[in-house]
């Protein structure tokens, strides 16, 4: 996915809040379907505000679970995955700072969503960094996430 980003597109990029998705017609990514940019942006911060709930079953609302690239092959594996992580790796987790985003249009379909963030806990204080990739694809009626790509990775056992 990353090398597909890097040498295989027609990348837009821009660096944009994410708490929503009300960004100015004027600011769209170029050849970006505004209604797809905006979808896309829903899903993700759907997914990132589940996370800081523990809302499991939300998050894996927002995957493409026939994705090959996807690491989880079904709802319990990820479901199983994102527990571990709220409850053992990142506990404080309460939310991220994003501070570079970029929204990259590749040539082959989908969106890739890159994002620099730096997760926090309740008191602000930085508990992880982390440098994400979500690729999207447009499922039957809606975008969903097909691919998660972190760096540095956060392993469970799921």
């Amino acid at each position: 996915m990353i090398l597909c980003a890097m040498f295989s597109v027609t990348a837009t990029a821009g660096i944009w809040a994410l708490e929503t998705t009300e960004v100015p017609q004027a600011t769209y990514p170029l050849n970006v379907d505004p209604v797809d940019f905006e979808a896309i942006l829903t899903a993700y911060n759907t997914y990132m505000t589940a996370f800081a709930k523990s809302d499991f079953h939300t998050m894996a609302d927002q995957m493409d679970f026939k994705s090959k690239s996807l690491t989880w092959r079904n709802r319990l594996d990820a479901i199983d995955n994102f527990s571990f992580i709220k409850d053992h790796i990142l506990p404080d987790y309460s939310h991220s700072d994003a501070f570079a985003i970029s929204f990259i249009s590749p040539k082959v379909g989908g969106y890739v969503l890159s994002v620099k963030r730096i997760d926090k806990n309740d008191s602000g204080n930085r508990i992880s960094s982390a440098w994400s990739f979500y690729e999207f694809q447009k499922t039957d009626a809606e975008w969903k996430i097909s691919s998660i790509a972190r760096l540095p990775s956060l392993t469970s056992p799921f």
